[in-house]
């Protein structure tokens, strides 16, 4: 069992580490992949993984890349928008600088990628402003992409659409094919685009994250997406803290409703039945999955 996607150094996963991990662990848990956001979280996660090793050898990876909303964030956010790319720019030379000094502690380059999906939620932002961070963000996936590739890293890919859009899945799968030049490989985190999308990333010989979505109602398409998923090209995630399972959101005695890694083994429960395979079997397959991406030889 795996959580291939999770940010360990947001709260409450930060703060309970300690009962996280060895929860995880009595779960038959074996690897956990945390993910740094942003410049200002890669530390935390550094720290963490060799805490949780401490705990159980080996248990926990680290992944660090720049999201795609964090040049919003560090830009427009902050009253900045007339220098979206001269700040971007500085940003990614600080990110280059980082992921030099530490590369050896580094498993994969994610959580990165391209999100068009705040320009849904967000309506006061020009035409120019959003095609203005559109560039940025595709910038940056180039240059994660060209760093992966000189070091033989996978990606932890995050693409999010806009409401009744494909253009962001659109891009990141063309970026991807065009940078990557068929050696790259990673996994396309909390995946949920259309059945023709999804043949075009395991055309690209990537993976699929899938995490508690597919314990929702709401969650049919993602199902769908699983059941057209081949076995070998399937990871399981949480996403957490975000995204916590059916069986945690309804229950209302649980006062701090968030996603853990002992969490997997739900998710994967619905996964068996889907996929009408056994627990040994799925789980025997995508471990193997998460260790020949994320676990260095």
């Amino acid at each position: 069992m795996h959580d291939s996607h999770i940010h360990m150094a947001m709260e409450p996963l930060k703060t309970n580490l300690d009962e996280i991990v060895r929860d995880f662990v009595n779960e038959g848990g074996k690897h956990i992949l945390t993910q740094g956001t942003d410049m200002l979280d890669f530390d935390d996660n550094f720290k963490i993984a060799k805490r949780a090793n401490l705990i159980q050898n080996n248990v926990m990876q680290v992944a660090i890349g720049l999201h795609p909303t964090y040049f919003e964030e560090v830009t427009v956010q902050r009253d900045l928008e007339d220098n979206i790319y001269e700040k971007s720019q500085k940003e990614r030379k600080k990110f280059i600088e980082i992921f030099n000094k530490n590369k050896e502690e580094i498993s994969a380059i994610g959580e990165c990628g391209l999100d068009y999906y705040q320009f849904s939620i967000n309506q006061t932002y020009s035409d120019d402003t959003k095609e203005q961070l559109k560039e940025v963000q595709k910038l940056m996936l180039q240059e994660e992409i060209h760093l992966a590739l000189e070091n033989s890293l996978p990606l932890s890919i995050h693409a999010r659409d806009q409401m009744g859009s494909n253009e962001c899945i659109d891009d990141t799968i063309r970026i991807v094919a065009e940078e990557g030049k068929g050696l790259l490989q990673g996994s396309f985190h909390s995946y949920t685009g259309s059945l023709e999308q999804l043949e075009q990333i395991l055309a690209l010989g990537f993976h699929v994250g899938f995490n508690a979505i597919i314990t929702y109602k709401s969650g049919e398409n993602v199902r769908e997406i699983l059941k057209k998923t081949p076995v070998e090209r399937i990871l399981f995630e949480t996403d957490g803290p975000f995204l916590p399972p059916q069986s945690v959101r309804k229950k209302k005695s649980i006062k701090q409703k968030f996603a853990q890694p002992k969490h997997i083994r739900e998710i994967m429960q619905v996964a068996c039945e889907i996929k009408n395979i056994s627990m040994e079997k799925l789980e025997a397959i995508t471990d193997e999955n998460y260790q020949q991406l994320f676990l260095k030889s």
